[in-house]
């Protein structure tokens, strides 16, 4: 390797460290902010409760939405520091701001039950972000140092789609079992109610209905997924282009 391309080299990873460096005080940044909106939020959430005396259910049920919400949002940390494992700033802040959507805003604060068309807005934002990781997970692939796997792009986008959906039907899976188990309407199968916790009053629905909640999200998973896949689709040219280039910068 000539001495430029080293300079170069050289160059190019003290960049990177030091935007590693910068995104990773972002994101504690991010972290210490939202988990004290969290605290706050579920100490005030569960006292309100308890004084409308709801059942211990309902509030036990709420609490573990804000527990869930600051595992999920330390998950990024935790998989640079045991796995090394480096996770895009910008998608770390998707995946806060759509738990934070979904868990406490959807069930902490019961948006589901209160805003009909909350559950169907974060489906389709989680076909989204579910094809986002994928095409991350392929970026990892194709940077390793020693081996490079140019996807055709029309695999490409297969794979982004049914990595969405296959996580997607995995999610209405645990919906399932999360409702058999817990008497809950996480699949919105009751007509009377969109909220996640249900009373002895409320009424399913029956037949072709109680399927309906699960197959609006699957295609709403597949909205998501395609329009990431059509981004992949437009960008994948000039991608393969971008690691030929350091493949041979790096020879």
């Amino acid at each position: 390797m000539s001495k430029q391309m080293c300079t170069f080299a050289a160059k190019k990873d003290i960049t990177e460290a030091k935007n590693t460096f910068m995104n990773t005080n972002k994101l504690h940044a991010l972290n210490r902010v939202v988990t004290w909106l969290i605290i706050v939020m579920a100490v005030a959430n569960v006292v309100w409760l308890i004084k409308e005396q709801r059942a211990w259910d309902e509030i036990v049920f709420r609490g573990l939405q804000y527990v869930a919400m600051l595992l999920v949002m330390y998950l990024p940390l935790i998989l640079k520091k045991r796995f090394s494992i480096e996770v895009p700033w910008i998608l770390s802040v998707m995946i806060v701001l759509f738990c934070f959507s979904s868990l406490i805003l959807g069930d902490g604060l019961d948006l589901y039950g209160k805003v009909p068309w909350w559950d169907k807005l974060l489906h389709a934002e989680s076909g989204f972000l579910l094809s986002m990781i994928a095409l991350w997970l392929i970026h990892i692939i194709m940077a390793e140092n020693d081996k490079y796997i140019y996807f055709n792009k029309y695999f490409l986008c297969l794979f982004l789609v049914l990595f969405s959906l296959g996580l997607g039907a995995c999610w209405e899976i645990i919906e399932y079992s999360y409702d058999s188990l817990m008497g809950t309407n996480t699949q919105q199968f009751m007509a009377t109610t969109t909220s996640s916790i249900i009373t002895a009053a409320d009424q399913p629905l029956c037949g072709h209905d109680a399927l309906r909640d699960s197959m609006e999200d699957l295609i709403l998973d597949l909205v998501g997924a395609s329009l990431v896949a059509i981004y992949g689709f437009i960008r994948h040219d000039k991608l393969i282009a971008r690691y030929k280039q350091i493949q041979k910068k790096s020879e």
